[in-house]
């Protein structure tokens, strides 16, 4: 509950001065009893077309219909009277006196205008309510997802990690077939060279033996 439903509740004693430069008499009711206000609160809007990261509420005021009341005096027109040069340099209960004063001339009940400030700040509230649920939609739709992400990011690096392990497994079964090979090379080279020298006399034997060294790339010439 905001404070000044809290203290509509409770009736509202107006603040006034008794003094000549007040300008024209006040009314004399300074009590007005909490049931002059409609202090039921509005419904809950369950969302909220204006943003968050808004820095003038009256597009809230607007979505909220709040409307200024019929003779016009509303809490910003008090507002905009209390901060006049006129009154700039009175007291504070000077400045009640004189707006009440202008007020009852114009035949526009402080009530009214109270009623204004209280309508304005149910919306506020009801505008924090909603933004708040709509965090706390977010909220819960992105724990959703990074979840679903994390699990997507284990699922990938499974995989990744498999592919992984099955290249290097490749790659090792390869490495040994390949050394077994040359074991196996030389063995039968051996065996080659061993029956072909038994014919050659003084002549060198044209089969290899050992594993086979590329020869080293010739050394470019200096440009």
């Amino acid at each position: 509950m905001s404070k000044l439903k809290e203290l509509v509740q409770k009736g509202v004693r107006l603040i006034v001065a008794d003094t000549e430069s007040a300008g024209p008499k006040a009314p004399a009711d300074r009590e007005i009893p909490a049931e002059a206000f409609d202090l039921s609160p509005p419904p809950p809007a369950p969302r909220s077309e204006v943003p968050a990261d808004v820095t003038d509420f009256s597009a809230v005021y607007e979505e909220a219909v709040i409307q200024v009341p019929a003779h016009g005096y509303g809490v910003d027109k008090v507002a905009e009277m209390l901060a006049s040069k006129r009154l700039a340099t009175l007291g504070r209960e000077v400045k009640a006196t004189a707006v009440l004063a202008a007020l009852e001339a114009a035949q526009a009940p402080i009530r009214d205008v109270i009623q204004d400030a209280l309508l304005r700040d149910q919306a506020l509230d009801a505008f924090e309510a909603a933004k708040e649920r709509e965090l706390a939609e977010l909220r819960g739709q992105s724990t959703t997802r990074k979840k679903a992400v994390q699990e997507e990011i284990e699922v990938f690096l499974r995989e990744k990690n498999a592919e992984l392990e099955g290249l290097k497994k490749a790659e090792d079964t390869a490495t040994a077939a390949f050394a077994q090979l040359q074991a196996r090379k030389r063995t039968e080279e051996d065996r080659l060279h061993d029956v072909v020298s038994h014919f050659l006399e003084g002549a060198e034997n044209p089969i290899t033996t050992g594993t086979k060294v590329p020869p080293s790339p010739s050394p470019k010439d200096p440009a």
